[in-house]
């Protein structure tokens, strides 16, 4: 005999329990797809036709941070013979900058004036008043996303939220109704999984992503395993070169500044060392949930879950 979901006198909240799932399936479902859809229009960024090619600065900043930019930067005045690094770890300037050097490479190479390590660039005022006006541009135009902005979109996470504490309320009010709530709590898991990782905001949108990923391919020539020589393609294809493919583009381009400079171990704090082309990175959430009330499920007919349906 099928049990049915007619709510009776004894029913949580007066609702039975495969009928509360149902739902609560159909409640955390609608959640999750409005906050993704409201979450898309300040995350999807401008239209990439629309887009202009980034400068090797831009192209670090989506790629990896302020750190990187400094690195591409460091590319371009030592593939122009400006700085080099001595001994000691310290960077000091050899030449003049080269023609037509972006602010960050002028900001840098007055940095390396006052004899400091290419980490110490990294804290340096005038290079990060640079990178921080850089990057509100960025943001501006939709490529990067502020603080102001990730913390409006995080917040999309409490609607999903809130469908979790309905949950536990019913939880916690079957248990005192001597309900049982086995299959409510399955089908919670999912939706706290993906709760949590809607608090999870991207530092690039995807429109910056796509337009990273249109110049590298059009740049491959730069890649570090096809080792370009910067002597040839010239200060600022180094700075792109870095800005695009990561920090070990220097290091196999100049070993022995690299070295000098300690740039090794400064890849591996960093965590922005080498791109490979084969590589895929791939981004998204986990939205997939699946009520345990379906088909042969102890919800139906004959299941030992009893009349409360799992559901409270």
């Amino acid at each position: 005999m099928r049990t049915s979901i007619v709510a009776g006198p004894g029913d949580t909240w007066g609702i039975a329990g495969p009928q509360f799932l149902w739902l609560y399936f159909g409640l955390a479902a609608l959640a999750i797809v409005a906050v993704l859809i409201w979450r898309r229009s300040y995350t999807g960024g401008p239209s990439v036709r629309k887009g202009h090619a980034l400068t090797s600065t831009q192209a670090a900043l989506l790629n990896g941070d302020r750190r990187l930019a400094v690195y591409s930067s460091l590319a371009a005045l030592r593939a122009a013979g400006a700085i080099e690094s001595d001994s000691r770890g310290y960077l000091k300037q050899v030449n003049h900058p080269p023609t037509g050097a972006s602010e960050l490479d002028r900001a840098v190479y007055a940095a390396a004036g006052r004899e400091i390590t290419a980490r110490g660039a990294q804290n340096d005022r005038l290079v990060n008043n640079v990178l921080a006006r850089t990057e509100a541009e960025m943001a501006r135009e939709g490529w990067l996303l502020d603080d102001n902005t990730r913390r409006t979109v995080r917040m999309g996470a409490l609607v999903v939220f809130a469908v979790v504490a309905l949950g536990v309320i019913r939880v916690f009010a079957g248990i005192g109704n001597n309900k049982p709530v086995t299959n409510l709590i399955l089908l919670m898991i999912p939706v706290i999984v993906v709760a949590f990782l809607l608090l999870n905001v991207p530092r690039v949108s995807a429109s910056g992503k796509r337009l990273l990923n249109t110049m590298r391919r059009e740049s491959h020539h730069l890649h570090p395993r096809q080792s370009p020589a910067w002597s040839t393609y010239g200060p600022q294809a180094a700075a792109l070169s870095v800005g695009l493919f990561g920090v070990g583009a220097i290091w196999l381009a100049d070993p022995s500044f690299a070295e000098a400079a300690e740039l090794q171990r400064n890849i591996a704090q960093t965590g922005t060392g080498y791109y490979s082309s084969d590589s895929s990175g791939s981004s998204g959430s986990s939205g997939s949930s699946s009520s345990s009330c379906s088909g042969g499920s102890s919800c139906g007919g004959g299941g030992g879950c009893g009349g409360g349906g799992c559901g409270g």
